[in-house]
């Protein structure tokens, strides 16, 4: 009997002073730990004696255990606080950046927007005053032309269209071809030799770069054209087809040849037509 009651003298002295673990530590569940990243230190043994159900000395746990736990914890939350922080500041200069480039590939869309619209502001612009130079130049041409002093001296040729080689007749007349000549190469006056369907027109010193020179067209009336027989240019004389065609063109090149769209074409076969 003795020996029962000092077992139990015993017992009762070693739980003397000693108490549970509290299930929570500055309000975080210790079983909650890993969640801050804490798994060892005081807090630790804590939440093992936790576990084990184990009673622990009331000095060590309110003036040791638990306050240094507790500073532990508040410092885990304070470097998530600060963690979470930083990748909030990150995430905000990230979207700010990113904003910004969105904001600055806008404007850069923008700009070669404006630049494109100016650039084809101003080929448009262009190419109107091209159209209206080459209007300009064509009723200038044709005004020139209506007043060549040629025309007045043929008032009773037929005006029928210019050939180089039989049964070829050109988009150029007779008349027009020798208007442009006129205009091209301004002269001291003309000596028309018209027999029938025979018809020699001499522009007498035409004013070309070699010098005052004569020009002379022979021409045929044939099938409703004239055919240019022969031209001749100082001493120089064209008598076959291609070469009436290609010196013909050369003298229209100045005055008339793509300024009043009739342009001549041709090639090695005698097919020419202006």
């Amino acid at each position: 009997m003795l020996s029962g009651c000092a077992s139990l003298m015993e017992s009762g002295a070693s739980l003397l002073g000693r108490e549970p673990v509290p299930a929570r530590v500055a309000g975080l569940p210790l079983g909650d730990l890993a969640t801050l990243g804490i798994d060892d230190g005081v807090c630790a043994e804590l939440a093992e004696a936790r576990r084990q159900d184990r009673r622990v000395s009331g000095r060590w746990l309110r003036e040791d255990a638990l306050p240094a736990c507790a500073r532990r914890i508040e410092a885990a939350r304070e470097a998530r606080r600060y963690d979470q922080e930083l990748d909030r500041l990150v995430e905000q200069a990230w979207q700010a950046e990113q904003a910004a480039e969105r904001e600055r590939a806008r404007q850069r869309a923008e700009q070669r927007r404006v630049r494109e619209a100016m650039e084809a502001a101003r080929r448009d612009a262009e190419a109107r005053q091209e159209a209206n130079r080459k209007e300009d130049n064509r009723s200038r041409l044709r005004e020139r032309l209506a007043d060549a002093h040629i025309l007045s001296i043929l008032e009773n040729v037929p005006d029928q269209p210019l050939a180089f080689s039989l049964g070829q007749p050109s988009e150029r007349t007779l008349k027009n071809f020798l208007a442009c000549l006129e205009v091209g190469y301004p002269n001291q006056g003309y000596q028309v030799d018209r027999q029938g369907d025979d018809l020699t027109v001499t522009a007498l010193q035409a004013d070309m770069l070699r010098g005052d020179v004569d020009i002379r067209a022979h021409f045929v009336n044939v099938w409703d054209t004239w055919m240019l027989e022969s031209l001749r240019v100082a001493e120089m004389t064209a008598d076959t087809p291609r070469d009436r065609f290609m010196l013909a063109q050369n003298l229209m090149a100045g005055p008339c040849y793509g300024i009043d769209e009739l342009l001549w074409r041709g090639n090695d076969d005698g097919d020419h037509r202006g």
